[in-house]
């Protein structure tokens, strides 16, 4: 079943909005690519492999971004009668193309966190592999979940079990993911000076936070009053937007900073040996 955009109308500025928020989150993310390619040599090389992952999750989010720019642009046509934007014949626009983006972003963010924390060896897989699973799950049963938007929305006339079992689920995954990130983060800042914690403490604040809206913005759909007006879809995408940038591009720029900050106290960085 189609996304629960597909089935407005949206007013020129309405239209504009989501279209150029796509661009722009787009161009953050090919900026960011050269940012964290030119500064990867002044981070030391225990930690080199985050600004090498930066790179890939920029690539990666740059292409995604631009393919939901491209979709938007072709998904509707204006209509001159009623002076709105309808979903052209035989188009369609996808956000599951962005649980697909997802799939390869989170576990990469998630490498990088443990990477700058100083996490090495047989330590650093036993770490890795749970997050990564937890990571994984929640985000499949996110994507399972999206595909009953219409009827979570009231558009369709059928059951909202799957939006919200799958969601709730998803939650599930989410909180617990959370708290064996808290653990691994504070861990890891213990053995930090203390500009290098503060800075991983910014980026934890950071990461949750923004992880937390994309949840939120998953369950717009389902909230009567709210999910019948094609601005709160405006809305929806400026929330997607915001995360994005933020938990990918700005993230990884904290992590790239914090990296860089360790780079120059190899006395404070005693990486974790392999068990």
């Amino acid at each position: 079943m189609p996304n629960y955009e597909n089935f407005f109308a949206f007013e020129y500025w309405q239209y504009e909005v989501v279209r150029h928020m796509f661009a722009f989150t787009a161009a953050v993310f090919a900026a960011a690519f050269v940012y964290f390619a030119l500064t990867m040599r002044q981070v030391a090389e225990r930690y080199r492999l985050a600004s090498i992952i930066s790179c890939v999750v920029m690539i990666s989010a740059t292409l995604e971004l631009f393919l939901l720019w491209l979709m938007w642009n072709r998904a509707f046509e204006f209509d001159i009668t009623t002076m709105t934007y309808a979903r052209a014949e035989g188009f369609i626009f996808a956000n599951g193309y962005r649980y697909a983006n997802w799939m390869i972003d989170v576990p990469m963010l998630m490498t990088q966190l443990l990477v700058v924390l100083g996490f090495a060896g047989r330590d650093m897989l036993s770490r890795w592999w749970k997050l990564m699973a937890l990571g994984v799950f929640m985000i499949l049963t996110a994507y399972i979940g999206q595909y009953y938007e219409p009827q979570a929305a009231g558009i369709i006339d059928e059951s909202a079990f799957g939006f919200w079992f799958w969601g709730i689920v998803s939650w599930i995954a989410f909180l617990v993911l959370l708290w064996l990130l808290y653990k691994n983060v504070e861990e890891g800042r213990a053995r930090m000076g203390g500009e290098a914690s503060k800075l991983m403490g910014a980026a934890w604040t950071l990461m949750w936070i923004t992880w937390t809206i994309y949840g939120l913005v998953y369950l717009v759909p389902g909230i009567p009053g709210i999910n019948e007006s094609s601005t709160w879809i405006v809305i929806r995408q400026g929330g997607y937007t915001f995360a994005d940038v933020t938990s990918k591009a700005v993230f990884g720029v904290i992590l790239s900073y914090t990296a860089m900050t360790l780079s120059k106290e190899p006395e404070r960085n005693t990486t974790r040996k392999a068990a």
